[in-house]
């Protein structure tokens, strides 16, 4: 059987219980976030601490960039490699 020294285990065990505490806590402020409840983006503020304006004006651009991002990924593009392939088969016969 394998041995181990008190101290390894003792302190395996310490940082087992420190790793899922931090889990836990994480999961307490970002599960909605990860469940897809909310937007990363939104969430509570103190009133006195923020200005409405700007984040009006960084919640618009956030949401310009993703819908510029959404639009871009479903454009159809033309790739040339297929013909650059047919066109080296062609030199080598």
């Amino acid at each position: 059987p394998l041995t181990t020294n008190a101290w390894h285990t003792n302190g395996g065990i310490a940082m087992g219980f420190v790793c899922w505490m931090w889990v836990f806590y994480r999961a307490k402020h970002d599960l909605p976030v990860v469940l897809g409840l909310r937007h990363p983006w939104e969430h509570e503020h103190d009133d006195e601490l923020h200005d409405d304006q700007a984040e009006d004006k960084h919640f618009e651009y956030l949401h310009a960039a993703w819908d510029k991002h959404a639009a871009d990924t479903l454009k159809v593009r033309d790739d040339d490699d297929d013909d650059d392939d047919d066109e080296d088969d062609d030199d080598d016969e």
